[in-house]
């Protein structure tokens, strides 16, 4: 079995638009299409990527390749959409002569959306941070999670750990999408393409599905009803509207240099009218709840008077 311009990746941060490609290559006839779908392999991989540990990747890899070719036993071509393979594009690519879509997004996005998913929201416990970190108790239900959520070493470690989610989350955005673009620059210029989901209409999705080598037959009308659906918009997220002055202060630090290579605003002051905007658009839409609304303290004060004049009167009687 061939495997040259036959296998795709797409990759990312997480929060990026990855679930959205899965779910437009799905619809392709051709295509065997799969989001994360062996996350405890692809996790431990990312881990052990990260921190540059002396892992064997046999094991990985031939997991792949059985899935890979499961997938092009009934479908012309393979595709995953996985944020966990950003840092394994060379072993994949060597192997199967992968192509890779690197998507990133607008920082505020992807902090605010892994934040509401619980990102980073204990402080890790390590006694030595020149070391890879052992097992933290991130989510104990699936034990993968820890794998998935890195961490920087050395002396940054203490500042980091000291951060607010918010900031840890700044600080994965930048450094990992960082380390992807790193990976991705030392492959051949034709095997990869970097885009911003922004910027991801119909035209340059047919445009990235030939870079593929995909015969895309999806049309304009299915493509846009799946990009408009927005699966995560009801959600109640905390948005950068309601972030305190040091989780700010820490965003914008981590961000800053990245997001202005990639052109994207980051100072949260030019952000905050546009987040009520969207919000206030969610809550007509009826995608979110509207915001409760606060409690009503005249009953209470009405309540407390009547029973402060009774017990005047009562002292008065006496």
């Amino acid at each position: 079995m061939t495997f040259a311009n036959r296998v795709g990746f797409t990759i990312g941060t997480g929060r990026c638009g990855t679930l959205f490609l899965y779910h437009v290559m799905e619809k392709e006839p051709d295509v065997a299409s799969s989001h994360e779908r062996n996350p405890e392999n692809e996790a431990f991989q990312r881990y052990c990527q990260w921190h540059r540990l002396p892992v064997d990747t046999e094991g990985f890899l031939a997991t792949k390749e059985r899935e890979i070719r499961a997938d092009l036993d009934h479908r012309a071509y393979s595709f995953e959409a996985s944020p966990y393979l950003a840092l394994s594009v060379s072993e994949l690519h060597e192997r199967f002569g992968a192509k890779f879509l690197f998507l990133i997004r607008r920082p505020d996005g992807v902090v605010t959306s892994f934040v509401h998913k619980g990102f980073y929201d204990r402080p890790y416990s390590v006694g030595n941070p020149d070391f890879a970190p052992g097992y933290q108790d991130q989510r104990p239900n699936q034990f993968f999670t820890f794998f998935a959520r890195i961490s920087p070493r050395g002396e940054f470690f203490r500042t980091w750990n000291d951060m607010t989610p918010v900031g840890k989350v700044a600080w994965f955005w930048k450094a990992y999408n960082e380390r992807t673009l790193e990976a991705l620059a030392r492959l051949p210029q034709d095997s990869y393409r970097v885009v911003r989901i922004e910027d991801l209409d119909y035209q340059k999705y047919r445009e990235l599905a030939r870079f593929l080598g995909i015969d895309a037959k999806l049309t304009e009308v299915d493509f846009d009803a799946l990009r408009m659906s927005r699966p995560h918009a009801f959600w109640r997220k905390r948005t950068v509207d309601l972030w305190s002055a040091q989780e700010i202060a820490e965003y914008e630090s981590q961000v800053a240099e990245l997001a202005e290579r990639f052109d994207y605003r980051y100072r949260i002051a030019q952000l905050v009218d546009e987040a009520r905007a969207e919000k206030a658009e969610s809550v007509r839409l009826g995608r979110i709840p509207p915001p409760k609304s606060a409690p009503r303290f005249w009953r209470a004060r009405r309540a407390t008077a009547r029973w402060l004049r009774g017990l005047a009167t009562s002292v008065d009687g006496s």
